[in-house]
């Protein structure tokens, strides 16, 4: 893959999948039912494809799992295992909009939130994760952490205004979000409580030959301070540091993998179990 083309590509199917959540509805109102459902379950020509927390939730509800949910949700921890939480950069309609939002915030406010990286986020994730099972055993009856999945209410607000002509609260509840990420110029939601991403981490995590951005130093011709990596990144982590970081915040959306192509490319993307690329002359 080419360092120039990363970002394009990215961005062409971030863009690509945000349009089709809204047009699916109105085609399954006239029987074109080739692909249906929402970011929670969805079937595209037969093959299922499902938000693995969504499946645990309703498993432990009616304990009870269809084969085709499981096998959805088995595909989608595979990915993770492989690629990363790539869906959250790559696929994730909140994502593309918290990133837009990001940007925008970024060229037009000169101070913001400044987030630590690390286990934080994974901890307010485990926590929110843990609270949400808890309600769904003992409270609820419905998969409680469905109700802050942002992915899943993207879908649903289209499928609800085609189906049934209302416009989902949801919609308001997204936008107040990122009005809150765009003061903070901060990604605030992804980094420490979405819980769609937990179980794809944890994924990731499982298998230790996932695909990495890796850096080599010796590669390196930045300041320590400074660079396009560091500055194009969205989640504000150094590119450079992540050897030193919990496996846990890096979506390899490679931006700074683009962002290094012309400053000696020291940034790649490499399956592997360690971080960082062998130094040489």
């Amino acid at each position: 893959m080419k360092n120039i083309s990363i970002k394009i590509r990215r961005r062409t199917l971030q863009i690509g999948t945000a349009p089709v959540f809204v047009i699916l509805p109105l085609l399954n109102q006239h029987h074109c039912n080739l692909f249906y459902g929402n970011f929670l379950a969805f079937h595209a020509a037969g093959l299922p494809l499902a938000d693995p927390l969504a499946v645990l939730q309703v498993s432990l509800m009616s304990l009870h799992l269809s084969s085709s949910l499981l096998i959805g949700a088995v595909l989608a921890l595979l990915l993770a295992a492989c690629l990363g939480t790539v869906f959250c950069s790559w696929a994730c309609p909140f994502g593309l909009l918290s990133e837009w939002a990001h940007g925008l915030s970024r060229r037009l406010l000169k101070r913001g939130l400044r987030i630590p990286s690390g286990y934080r986020g994974l901890t307010v994730k485990s926590i929110l994760f843990s609270l949400g099972l808890a309600g769904i055993i003992f409270f609820f009856g419905s998969p409680a952490l469905n109700r802050v999945s942002m992915p899943g209410w993207y879908s649903r607000i289209f499928q609800m205004l085609a189906g049934q002509a209302y416009l989902s609260m949801a919609i308001y509840f997204m936008a107040g979000i990122l009005l809150i990420e765009f003061a903070a110029r901060e990604r605030i939601w992804c980094t420490y409580i979405c819980p769609q991403a937990y179980l794809l981490v944890l994924s990731k995590i499982a298998n230790p030959f996932h695909l990495k951005v890796e850096w080599s130093p010796k590669k390196c011709i930045c300041g320590k301070d400074d660079s396009p990596c560091q500055r194009s990144c969205s989640l504000s982590l150094d590119p450079r540091m992540l050897k030193e970081l919990p496996d846990t915040e890096c979506n390899n959306c490679g931006d700074c993998v683009a962002a290094c192509g012309d400053m000696g490319k020291a940034l790649e993307f490499r399956f592997g179990s360690g971080r960082g690329l062998p130094d040489s002359d």
